[in-house]
């Protein structure tokens, strides 16, 4: 009986798991619309429940915390809705002239006329003139954004009717979470759309294919962010920071996962005549793969309950949702749709069987084909390139200050610089004091004696505390008064006990000192969690520490080009201290996650065409697929960018850079020339046959000849 002509690649797996693929691709698509329509609701109101106050980023037990915990059961306990500071301010280079104080008149009238409504702010304070004559300011105690608004409009009437020359602005707090509050989830979530899709089109190039991607995203995110709701319900924490990284988390995995199922399925498209057994092979081979993918980033994700800081706790669930959901729709909701799809969706470059395409990327097996001649030189030119951009850590610099936070363009902004010109520097943002009734001559004059603070003044009492604020005469982010609040602590310990400072200035104390303790914690054991997943699926040591080491140096070098980016680019004076863990838990994860894409491709030529020619093939085979996923990745990150915070903004371009230096050059050269100059060794312990190119050649043609005498199913699905 003649022999069957051998496949390119694969014989065709047994058509039981196909037939099961058919029969579910309807129910499954039923499955998720529905889940779809019934968890929007849910998904939709994350964002009301998310926290932005910035005790909301702190562990429960710092004194800040408490402090504003304390504040918010004393609004409850007088039936009053939460609320904020906010200063009307206006100055005139040279002095204020007799008609500027009378439009100041004007306006502060105006906001006690709104104040006589039950929806309005409450009653302004008295109108205080700057030491240099140059400027004057009322305060208000706004509960909503609408009643900033209008205060805005107030003062704007006024300094426009005064004539030109005359500034005005509304600064505090309440402002600057008006101005924080403009960043729109959906305009976000459309951005990130625009940009993938168009990402998408033109690498498939057909009409149909991009959408079933974008579809299965979408459905990814409804669940993620209904999930998200939930763990809010349970009592997590879900920062507005988190809950904006929630949708550009989702939709680049989402899409990096579709990239990979999409990119294998054509290919067996190739080699099977019914699309569900194509399917079939596809899953067989891709799963495991991006089940190690989830599983690390989603391992480096609940690394974070072991944080102090409340945002990076909450962070961890929520992070470990996004994936899950993205991994879930990408391997159940987009395989149904391509089934339903079938081969048309690929219109008008339609795979069939036998047809000979080309699977590798001819760009990156010529990349390869280079590498190969000078491993070592290349693997260590990489590493000098990296090391290089690390010296741009050198001016790396944390600001907590919630102005910093906001882009120069936000109203807020300017009104802040105007109030600390003609003001001071500790105006904004005071140190909140309560202490016991008791103590609290002993309180206020270790207070008074601290050498930053300017005044210190009582306030009405807080559950039980009496309360001071203290105005620092330096600037309350500074690095003085961090010292200052450090000292007031220690002292009040001591001589006042019971006493608590809080305020801003002591948020950003604390956020500090968190951020320190929990790098020292997280980032060994992110590290470690990732080797252990990633040496499991490889079964070796040597590849998953050499993935792990190339993916912190791209993680450094990657800080050091955003620091430089954003200081002498965008202009930014600096980091909130939580924020380089947000973006070393994404980096490390996602840039494990490309090399997990590239190595078992790797692993699994190897096992037919040896260490060397395995390594190049899986580099011409994944290559491309890895630089599309990585630039789809950056894009949607980048669509945080319009944002009008600057941490979101620095988180949004800081993955971005690192997952394109990582794309397109960690994981595409320096890895796989590290890979070339070490040899079978990567895969230690394990023991590895070594294969000359023409044993190899034989190998694969014996392989040949024995499937073409049809070899025993167990042995063809092994093969699968």
């Amino acid at each position: 009986m003649p022999a069957e002509p051998a496949r390119k690649r694969r014989p065709v797996p047994s058509t039981g798991f196909g037939r099961i693929l058919r029969r579910l691709r309807w129910p499954v698509l039923i499955i998720w619309v529905l889940a779809v329509v019934l968890l929007d609701p849910l998904a939709s109101s994350l964002s009301s429940v998310a926290d932005g106050n910035s005790s909301a980023y702190l562990s429960p037990s710092a004194q800040s915390t408490q402090v504003a915990l304390l504040q918010q059961a004393a609004q409850l306990r007088a039936h009053l809705p939460s609320s904020n500071g906010a200063i009307a301010v206006f100055a005139r280079p040279g002095g204020l002239t007799a008609a500027d104080l009378t439009a100041v008149s004007t306006a502060r009238a105006a906001v006690a006329r709104l104040s006589g409504s039950a929806s309005g702010p409450e009653a302004p304070g008295t109108i205080q003139r700057s030491a240099d004559g140059q400027a004057a300011a009322f305060t208000v105690t706004v509960r909503s954004t609408s009643e900033v608004t209008a205060i805005r409009q107030a003062t704007d009437t006024a300094a426009r009717d005064a004539g030109d020359g005359l500034q005005g602005g509304v600064a505090g707090s309440a402002a600057e979470n008006a101005d924080t509050g403009q960043g729109s989830q959906t305009r976000l979530l459309l951005t990130a759309l625009v940009i993938v899709v168009i990402i998408l089109f033109l690498v498939y190039r057909s009409p149909l294919l991009w959408l079933l991607p974008i579809i299965g995203a979408l459905g990814a995110i409804v669940a993620a962010q209904a999930a998200a709701h939930g763990l809010v319900n349970a009592g997590f924490t879900v920062s507005t920071l988190a809950s904006s990284i929630l949708i550009v988390l989702v939709f680049g995995a989402a899409s990096d996962y579709a990239l990979l199922l999409t990119h294998r399925y054509r290919a067996e498209l190739r080699r099977h005549a019914a699309c569900e057994d194509a399917m079939a092979a596809t899953l067989r081979a891709t799963l495991p793969t991006l089940a190690a993918s989830a599983a690390t980033v989603t391992g480096a994700m609940l690394c974070l309950l072991a944080a102090e800081s409340a945002s990076l706790h909450g962070l961890g669930p929520v992070g470990a949702v996004a994936i899950t959901a993205a991994l879930l729709a990408q391997t159940t909701f987009l395989p149904a749709l391509l089934l339903v799809a079938g081969r048309r969706a690929f219109w008008p470059r339609i795979p069939r069987p036998g047809d000979t395409g080309r699977e590798e990327s001819r760009l990156w097996s010529a990349v390869g084909t280079r590498v190969a001649r000078r491993p070592a030189l290349v693997a260590i030119s990489g590493i000098v390139v990296l090391a290089a951009a690390c010296c741009g850590l050198l001016a790396f610099r944390i600001d907590n200050n919630p102005v910093a936070n906001l882009k120069d363009t936000a109203p807020s902004v300017t009104a802040a610089s105007l109030v600390t010109d003609h003001f001071g520097p500790g105006v904004l943002d005071p140190v909140a004091l309560l202490t016991p009734p008791g103590e609290a001559a002993t309180a206020v004059r270790i207070t008074r004696a601290m050498p930053d603070v300017a005044s210190v003044s009582a306030q009405a009492p807080v559950g039980g505390y009496a309360a001071y604020s203290v105005i620092l005469g330096t600037d309350p982010y500074g690095t003085q008064a961090a010292t200052t609040v450090k000292n007031l602590r220690s002292q009040l310990d001591k001589a006042a006990p019971g006493s608590l400072v809080g305020g801003n200035p002591a948020v950003s104390y604390d956020f500090t000192q968190e951020a320190a303790r929990d790098a020292k914690l997280l980032i060994p054991l992110v590290l470690a969690v990732i080797f252990l997943i990633v040496a499991v699926l490889l079964q070796a040591i040597v590849a998953p520490l050499l993935l792990v080491a190339t993916t912190a140096l791209s993680l450094a070098a990657s800080f050091g080009l955003s620091d430089l980016l954003w200081r002498h680019a965008l202009g930014y004076s600096g980091i909130e201290a939580p924020i380089p863990l947000y973006v070393f838990i994404f980096l490390v994860a996602l840039g494990v996650d490309y090399g997990i894409f590239l190595t078992a491709r790797i692993r699994e030529e190897d096992r037919t065409s040896g260490t060397a020619q395995g390594i190049l093939r899986g580099l011409g085979v994944t290559g491309g697929v890895i630089t599309t996923a990585g630039i789809v990745l950056a894009g949607t990150f980048l669509a945080l960018l319009q944002n009008p915070q600057v941490s979101i903004d620095e988180v949004g371009s800081a993955v971005a850079i690192g997952v394109l230096l990582d794309t397109l050059l960690v994981r595409t050269v320096v890895v796989p020339a590290t890979f070339l100059t070490i040899g079978e060794t990567i895969w230690w312990p394990a023991k590895r046959s070594k294969s000359t190119p023409a044993e190899s050649a034989s190998a694969n043609a014996a392989m040949k000849d024995r499937l073409s005498c049809r070899v025993p199913v167990l042995l063809l699905r092994y093969r699968a």
